[in-house]
């Protein structure tokens, strides 16, 4: 295996005049020839739209990101505050001495306002992960946005993971999506001596999965980002009931994600 960094890929020729399916050609001038390309690259994949028309859809919510240092109080739960103006501050202690923290608002409009002014009087931990982001390293912002795409593969290149149907934090299941969308990739082309069918198989296994992650609740954005203190008190009173103890056992059922019925297909040993 061959790993390279600092690179992008620039162009990719499908016509086989190389002697291979594809060949990639990168910033930097080299020239790379494949019998299959996976493009994993993330949401917002560059070498995805060089072939493939997606529709990006936003969810009108951004998240930034950060590590903040850990402080005595800070226990091993993630904790979660929502405040009115669609506002949510989380801390969450990693296995690393720090704190990730994340600020997430509601954004219609795209823009990234300043973060001090957008989180004035939001209360809780607030003013310590805004002191806290000034001083890391690490802070990044991210517009939520879903890909959706007709077709995941063309001719010997596929799409995989997020930069093929990003399903978003609200969505949930991103991890386990790209890792169950690379068993079944590699048992389908396994099951196929044709690549072409070996990812139209692997696109019938994942679609239906993906398409019922991607489709969340009427509603959820106003229940998760409450803008008035009504609406914060209608999210605690629903939180109360759902994490009762009647409750919370059919609740953990409803919420599996990247949950399917259909059987894996089985990866044989390579011969």
């Amino acid at each position: 295996m061959r790993l390279v960094f600092d690179d992008a890929v620039v162009a990719v020729d499908e016509d086989g005049s190389d002697g291979r399916p594809v060949t990639v050609r990168t910033r930097s001038g080299a020239t790379l020839q494949a019998e299959l390309l996976v493009v994993a690259e993330g949401v917002r994949s560059s070498t995805r739209d060089l072939l493939f028309t997606v529709e990006p859809r936003r969810l009108g919510i951004t998240m930034e990101f950060g590590t903040i240092p850990r402080i005595p109080s800070d226990d091993d739960t993630w904790r979660w505050y929502n405040a009115v103006e669609g506002r949510q501050v989380h801390l969450r202690p990693d296995n690393h001495g720090t704190t990730r923290a994340m600020l997430a608002y509601t954004n219609d409009d795209g823009d990234v306002p300043d973060r001090r002014d957008r989180y004035a009087g939001a209360g809780w931990q607030t003013d310590r992960v805004l002191d806290g982001f000034e001083h890391s390293d690490d802070v990044y912002v991210d517009d939520l946005t879903q890909i959706h795409a007709p077709t995941w593969h063309r001719g010997s290149v596929v799409l995989l993971g997020d930069a093929a149907w990003c399903v978003t934090p609200m969505g949930g299941g991103g991890s386990s999506l790209a890792l169950i969308g690379g068993y079944v990739l590699a048992a389908s082309l396994a099951d196929e001596s044709d690549t072409t069918a070996a990812l139209g198989a692997f696109e019938a296994w994942m679609r239906p999965l993906v398409d019922r992650i991607q489709t969340m609740p009427s509603g959820i954005k106003h229940f998760a980002y409450p803008q008035t203190k009504l609406g914060l008190a209608a999210q605690r009173a629903a939180h109360h009931v759902l994490t009762s103890q009647p409750v919370a056992p059919l609740m953990a059922r409803l919420t599996h994600t990247a949950d399917s019925d259909q059987p894996l297909p089985a990866l044989e040993p390579t011969r």
